[in-house]
């Protein structure tokens, strides 16, 4: 038995086993690793209060709308190119992390030197030079998973971010005893990704050993000239996760960005849902576009979006619905005028989740370039709606605005990649729409009864789960399927 675990989760024997591997080791490290990395922040944000915890994220995201420039797309294109040309591997890994090197050399400065002048918040520009410590070693072990993707070994990926994460818990917590401070908090960051870097490092020390001589000028070429475009899609996300925090210091306060980040803390968790799904396939899709196998790439883009549609219908029905309650489960009371705004976000998940797998089939095609301009009219729009919807409505106006662009450009880019390659993109949604309009109606009702909202969310998830055997979603017959292969 430990042995066929073993085999199953450590290796790579056939691509149905190597994706459901990785999607393993993907889970447990991105979404348990981020429930722990939340849970602490939650119990930061409790004791700091909306004010003292509006100062920390106001900084970090101040920071990480810089930190765009920190990567302009070179770990995507790292792992495409490693995973296309594995004997290549090595020679791309040494020349990519000495673009990283130079980028994250000028990021730093950047933080250190220019985000001030972008910070209307006193509190927040003390602590930038730390911030941009985070930047640098977030990145690297960021650095460091884009490699380990590209060579499917996504068991080490979960191991340094797990340990990151969990780094990040006990110290935010320890240092708390101390002094319950933004800056506190921010040491405490800065030590924990200093670990999880360094742990990264250890495991690729093989790669260090010829880092200067597999250096290769024309590899610098092609990651740059593949990677601008890809930067360019990043900035959309930059955009509504970043400028958000920071247009709303322009025009608000840090009260106001402490309850934004707080209703925006549990949807970035569950953004890490696609992102698991669609870095579990890519791979597999990479080396499909390469060989031209159009068969194996519209099987794995309609069975990811099948269960991506599983997972983000019913999220959203249940976050919208019990949106109260759970802001006041998680954060308390003081932070239940983030209930809307929590609401809001909840809707984009319907989009966001299928967006994300797009976004990658698109890079795999190697079609980024053709796109660019749709993001940056996109990230446009976010600006100038952020400025229409803050100042009449608040922190849910800024909610609204990422929505509506969230809608816009996924549309436009589910477009686009239909004319790369026809898929079924609504692939089995009627069962999960059926399922979640029932759990839907049950957890409104047991909110009109008072029940509690620990026990609601356990009942709608048991309705959503017997909704779907019921109906015979297709979803679940699949996985029986792999799974009673496996065991053979």
């Amino acid at each position: 038995m430990i042995r066929r675990i073993k085999s199953l989760l450590l290796e790579n024997k056939s691509s149905s086993q190597t994706i459901m591997k990785n999607a393993f080791w993907l889970t447990l490290s991105q979404v348990g690793g981020r429930i722990i990395r939340a849970a602490a922040i939650i119990y930061v944000a409790r004791l700091l209060g909306t004010s003292e915890y509006g100062v920390f994220s106001y900084a970090l995201g101040l920071a990480g709308f810089f930190t765009l420039f920190a990567d302009v797309g070179i770990n995507s294109v790292l792992t495409r190119n490693a995973a296309q040309k594995p004997s290549d591997a090595r020679a791309y890994f040494a020349t990519a992390f000495w673009m990283k090197v130079l980028l994250l050399t000028l990021t730093a400065l950047a933080v250190i030197f220019i985000a001030p002048h972008f910070s209307h918040i006193k509190e927040a520009t003390a602590i930038m030079p730390l911030v941009a410590l985070i930047v640098v070693f977030d990145n690297l072990r960021d650095f460091w998973n884009a490699y380990f993707r590209s060579q499917e070994k996504m068991e080490r990926e979960a191991f340094i971010t797990l340990l990151t994460n969990i780094s990040i818990a006990v110290f935010c917590i320890g240092i708390l005893f101390y002094s319950k401070t933004a800056y506190a908090i921010t040491y405490a960051y800065v030590g924990s990704v200093l670990v999880g870097s360094l742990a990264g490092f250890m495991l690729l020390r093989e790669e260090f050993v010829k880092i200067i001589a597999n250096f290769k000028m024309e590899y610098a070429k092609e990651i740059l000239n593949a990677a601008w475009a890809t930067a360019i899609i990043g900035l959309l996300g930059s955009f509504m996760l970043s400028l958000d925090v920071v247009m709303l210091g322009w025009l608000t306060n840090a009260t106001a960005i402490g309850l934004y980040s707080a209703a925006q803390r549990i949807i970035q968790v569950l953004y890490m849902i696609p992102t698991v799904i669609a870095s579990s396939i890519f791979t597999s899709l990479s080396r499909s576009v390469a060989l031209q196998d159009e068969t194996t790439q519209k099987n794995l883009m309609e069975k990811s979006m099948a269960i991506l549609f599983n997972v983000a219908i019913p999220l959203t029905v249940g976050g919208i619905v019990l949106g109260e309650g759970i802001m006041r489960l998680v954060f308390g009371a003081a932070y239940l005028p983030a209930t809307l705004t929590f609401q809001i976000f909840m809707a984009t998940i319907l989009f966001v989740f299928p967006g994300t797998l797009i976004g990658n089939f698109i890079l795999a095609h190697h079609k980024q370039r053709d796109v660019a301009l749709y993001v940056g009219s996109a990230a446009l729009m976010n600006v100038v709606l952020d400025y229409a919807l803050i100042i009449p409505f608040g922190i849910a106006g800024c909610a609204a605005a990422t929505l509506i662009v969230a809608i816009l450009f996924n549309s436009v880019m589910n477009r686009f990649a239909q004319r790369i390659l026809p898929f079924r993109l609504f692939y089995h949604v009627k069962t999960p729409l059926i399922a979640s309009t029932v759990m839907g109606l049950i957890s409104y009702g047991l909110l009109a009864l008072h029940v509690h909202i620990l026990s609601i969310i356990l009942v709608s998830m048991l309705t959503y789960g017997a909704m779907l055997v019921a109906l015979k979603d297709p979803i679940i017959q699949d996985v029986k399927t792999l799974l009673q292969k496996i065991k053979s």
